[in-house]
């Protein structure tokens, strides 16, 4: 039990979150901007032209609504943000940030809620997995034993 959660731990510390992140023909910039959107803060940069600005909050968008399905429960906050973002990318990003950062904080809640929801259901199904191994591996000790004494 202790090693299953200390592996998880490990993944969780290197930023895995799937095996799509392995995934060596998936470009650098669309694994950045999805940890930004599973776990960091989409934005944009003040560097950027309002071209290239625009175009980065269509790709967030594009890859945040292909992602979820209409009753994954962060759609709605998670397509105010991007809206947001979008209506204000002209703007400097303090005051973009002063403009999105209530619909940013409900749908950072949202993801929080999630990630905790999945934490816990891992946590409780590997509990359920420790306590059928040991079981199993109980059942193979008394059978092993019964064997011993009748040979």
């Amino acid at each position: 039990m202790e090693r299953n959660m200390s592996m998880k731990k490990a993944l969780d510390e290197n930023n895995f979150t799937g095996l799509s992140m392995a995934n060596p023909s998936i470009p650098d910039a669309q694994k950045v901007m999805w940890s930004d959107l599973v776990q960091g803060k989409p934005e944009l940069e003040d560097s950027l032209s309002s071209n290239a600005k625009q175009m980065k909050v269509d790709m967030y968008t594009k890859m945040f609504k292909d992602s979820t399905d209409l009753d994954h429960p962060c759609r709605v906050a998670g397509s105010t943000y991007m809206r947001c973002l979008q209506e204000n990318f002209k703007e400097k990003s303090s005051t973009r940030m002063m403009k999105c950062l209530p619909s940013f904080e409900t749908f950072d809640a949202c993801r929080k809620g999630i990630m905790q929801q999945q934490a816990s259901a891992l946590e409780n199904a590997l509990i359920k997995q420790d306590i059928a191994d040991r079981r199993a591996k109980a059942l193979f000790d008394r059978r092993s034993i019964l064997l011993d004494t009748q040979s």
